[in-house]
């Protein structure tokens, strides 16, 4: 089986992080949520790995993914939907069953379960119960298989949301193929499952129980950081001086971290310095930031940061790469906010 993950978006909702790099490569839990989805590929036992790009994200995504092992890239060449993009990777899918991959999905549980469906079935498709079924494509489900797929219906039929990862026999890239554009122009995968049920084809539905998001908003980046940040194991490969550890907390290599409480889980990356500062729980700080006297908990802030003496706590703070934030200078608050950012004082 062939794994292709799907990573040609912008990310419009994470605006403006996600205007100058991809979403894909925004880390959580201190690894970026691309690495995420190639690992759980890796995990579930697939090595033959094609990732879907656009022409603006490819370079980003081959820079994160260095040193992770073999990977096909495979650009779309106008954003025109999943379903055009699955049909971009039809050479190297070589007519072999596939696992695709929405890449900015995350799972807590293993993959390997919606491969084994496919075993008598055209097709599979992930799902999990959700409070706000609304907001998702809903699928109706009986005896674990999929009657019907309705995108965002304002009186959901059941709380079962499509999660971002399907399985599916060779012969569906022609039910793809055959899509009409949607109302958008665009060709939706999950269409596909549509014209497998229409034409008496079988899809069975896999619920995932554990954790799942697709990391689309600053909220849910945020939730899934501090996630992932649970999961991690203590280590410390770095310095700690005269600092007060509790909880878990990882200090990557060549990173620094002096007269600190850290209350884990904590991750600070490689070359990091951190100095007389309160940091935790659940936050995430970059590699080569630079972070002293602060309090900052529930937050991720990226690579190469300063946060020095800010007048306030940082909580639930969302900070990209390169940014700097600081007190107030002698005649006040100096802003720099690009388009579509969030500032609260």
């Amino acid at each position: 089986m062939k794994g292709l993950i799907l990573a040609a978006g912008r990310g419009s909702r994470l605006l403006p992080i996600s205007a100058t790099r991809p979403k894909h490569t925004l880390p959580v839990g201190g690894v970026p949520i691309i690495m995420r989805a190639v690992q759980a590929l890796r995990e579930a036992g697939i090595d033959d790995i094609g990732i879907v790009t656009s022409a603006s994200s490819e370079a980003a995504l081959r820079d994160v993914t260095l040193g992770s092992g073999h990977l096909t890239f495979i650009r779309q060449a106008e954003a025109l939907g999943t379903g055009d993009a699955t049909l971009c990777a039809r050479t190297f899918l070589e007519g072999q069953p596939t696992l695709l991959y929405l890449g900015d999905n995350l799972f807590g549980d293993s993959l390997r379960p919606v491969m084994d469906a496919l075993d008598g079935a055209d097709a599979v498709i992930g799902v999990k119960r959700v409070p706000n079924p609304q907001a998702y494509g809903v699928a109706v489900v009986e005896g674990g298989l999929l009657r019907r797929l309705v995108e965002k219906p304002r009186t959901p039929e059941s709380d079962l949301a499509a999660c971002g990862v399907f399985a599916f026999q060779p012969r569906v890239l022609d039910d793809v193929a055959d899509l009409p554009p949607s109302t958008r122009g665009e060709i939706e995968f999950p269409e596909a499952l549509t014209a497998i049920l229409a034409r008496g084809g079988r899809v069975r539905a896999l619920e995932f129980t554990g954790f799942w998001s697709d990391a689309g908003t600053p909220r849910d980046l945020l939730d899934t950081n501090a996630y992932f940040l649970a999961e991690l194991r203590p280590r410390v490969q770095g310095q700690v001086v005269n600092s007060q550890v509790t909880g878990t907390v990882v200090v990557e290599p060549g990173a620094v971290v002096e007269n600190c409480t850290l209350t884990g889980p904590v991750w600070i990356g490689p070359h990091a310095r951190v100095s007389g500062s309160a940091v935790g729980p659940f936050v995430s700080i970059g590699a080569h930031s630079h972070v002293s006297g602060a309090s900052i908990r529930d937050s991720l802030v990226d690579a190469f940061t300063r946060v020095q003496s800010p007048e306030r706590a940082l909580s639930r703070a969302v900070v990209g790469r390169h940014a700097l934030i600081g007190p107030p200078g002698e005649e006040g608050l100096q802003l720099v906010v690009g388009d579509r950012s969030v500032v609260r004082l």
